[in-house]
């Protein structure tokens, strides 16, 4: 049977005004990218990792993804779940959520970096595959920046087909792929894909699902629903969660400044004196992201990112304002292997209080610490480019 590829008659949406089919630019970069295209070249990869090359095995994966979760204090709540072993590429088992699928990818470098040959060309795609990914999901954008985008599309394509489409039973491009060429273009017209992603409007489904499976009223489940979202609504309003520089301290404590290891920081800061106190806090809300003690964040950007530990949140009296005192990491270098930052922490400690609108970007990163060749290091990933 002759089958026909292409455009055979006029799409309906065409008559939606202000639309139209071949000119939307507004593309879901969950469904295409994480769903999509991540969880297609991830099988492929770690198919040839773990059958062809034997570098590694999926019991070892899953040893290793593991132990990672069981110590980081970022993406917690996004653990992957265990691995199937992989017959043929093409798919991941079992599936992903789409949050899964890219703590997945984002730390796959830093947990197999030492196991793998620097050389290995599966192992190099898996590293162009993160930095795409990374600058795909990158919250600002700039011309140098699209125009570099562009050229690795281009490359990460061919890449691709050079490793996993030759042959009878290669690996064929996806419709997904060709819509990759078009982000650029979506960019300069829509700006970051970020902001059109469905991945915060998916996140509302969990509240219901969750709902769902601790309900005791099965005789109108609708109604149950919509009145608890009613209730949660009112609650977020009372807690002002949806305002985005309201910050919401759950516990916090008065201390005299000069009981704090930061003191002296403290006082330039705020202009106060060692004997006066201050409120102090482990753990706070901002815009329904959580920050703790021992997280790292991304305080400065020169030629690269400077990250700080936190080591306390701390309000004067008499104000609401909250800040954050961080000790400053210092940045070696970018381990292109590990597709991660390499830091150290300054002896003795450097503190430094920052606002949280000051930041560059207001989530926490994962600081991992990991043992090559009998040196420890520290490795920081960051969850995309930032500028």
């Amino acid at each position: 049977m002759i089958h026909s590829h292409g455009v055979k008659t006029n799409c309906v949406l065409n008559d939606v005004p202000y639309f139209h089919a071949v000119k939307n630019f507004s593309l879901d970069i969950m469904h295409i990218i994480l769903e999509g295209i991540v969880s297609v070249e991830l099988s492929c990869v770690l198919f040839y990792l773990c059958n062809e090359y034997q570098a590694v095995s999926v019991a070892e994966i899953n040893r290793r993804v593991l132990i990672l979760w069981s110590v980081i204090n970022v993406d917690k709540c996004n653990k992957p779940p265990e691995l199937n072993p992989i017959d043929r590429p093409g798919r991941l088992y079992p599936s992903m959520k789409a949050v899964q699928c890219w703590a997945l990818l984002k730390y796959l470098p830093l947990l197999l970096g030492d196991i793998v040959p620097t050389n290995d060309k599966h192992w190099l795609f898996l590293l162009h595959l993160s930095e795409l990914v990374d600058l795909l999901f990158a919250p600002t954008f700039s011309i140098g920046m699209i125009a570099y985008l562009r050229e690795l599309i281009a490359d990460h394509l061919e890449f691709f087909i050079e490793l996993y489409s030759a042959g009878e039973n290669g690996i064929k491009l996806r419709p997904k792929h060709h819509l990759l060429v078009h982000l650029p273009t979506v960019i300069l017209q829509s700006g970051p894909l970020i902001g059109t992603s469905c991945m915060r409007y998916e996140l509302k489904n969990s509240f219901f699902k969750r709902c769902s499976h601790i309900m005791c009223n099965f005789s109108n489940v609708c109604k149950t629903l919509a009145y608890r979202h009613q209730q949660y609504c009112l609650f977020s309003k009372l807690l002002k969660s949806h305002i985005r520089s309201a910050i919401v301290v759950e516990n916090s404590s008065v201390h005299c400044v000069c009981t704090l290891e930061c003191a002296d920081v403290i006082c330039s800061h705020f202009g106060i004196e060692q004997t006066d106190d201050v409120f102090v806090a482990t753990r706070v809300t901002r815009a329904s992201v959580v920050y703790k003690t021992g997280q790292h964040l991304v305080i400065d950007v020169d030629e690269d990112p400077l990250f700080g530990r936190i080591e306390l949140f701390v309000c004067v009296e008499g104000t609401d304002d909250w800040f954050v005192v961080v000790s400053c990491l210092r940045t070696n270098d970018f381990a292109s292997h590990f597709h991660s930052y390499s830091v150290e922490h300054i002896v003795p400690k450097l503190f430094k209080v920052t606002g949280f609108a000051d930041l560059p970007d207001f989530h926490a990163v994962c600081c991992y610490k990991k043992t090559v060749h009998g040196k420890t290091n520290h490795f920081v990933r960051l969850p995309y480019h930032v500028v």
